[in-house]
């Protein structure tokens, strides 16, 4: 097992603890719903080649709530911040133009 420095284990906190507050409320905002019925709302109202919620019902106001957006941004960019920091520029994740 890989030991990460103080610094990258506080980076992997900081993802990790963003990711499980983005979850926290999407099931707040829409009960019943996960992640994985953001992500399909998300590419079902782009028009994308994606497979439907099985309640279409609020794919539009959970693809267009912003503070749903605006926490997996963040989770994102904390991601990917740990990935370069870790990796480097070119690594796994480093390459997003963060």
């Amino acid at each position: 097992m890989i030991t990460l420095s103080p610094e990258l284990a506080s980076l992997r906190t900081a993802h990790e603890n963003a990711f499980a507050s983005l979850e926290t409320l999407i099931a707040r905002k829409f009960p019943g719903a996960s992640i994985w019925n953001w992500y399909r709302a998300c590419s079902a109202i782009k028009g994308e080649c994606a497979a439907r919620n099985d309640d279409q019902t609020h794919d539009a106001a959970l693809a267009a709530d912003e503070e749903i957006d605006v926490a997996f941004e963040r989770y994102l960019t904390l991601l990917h911040t740990f990935y370069r920091a870790r990796d480097g520029e070119h690594g796994v994740l480093g390459g997003r133009g963060l």
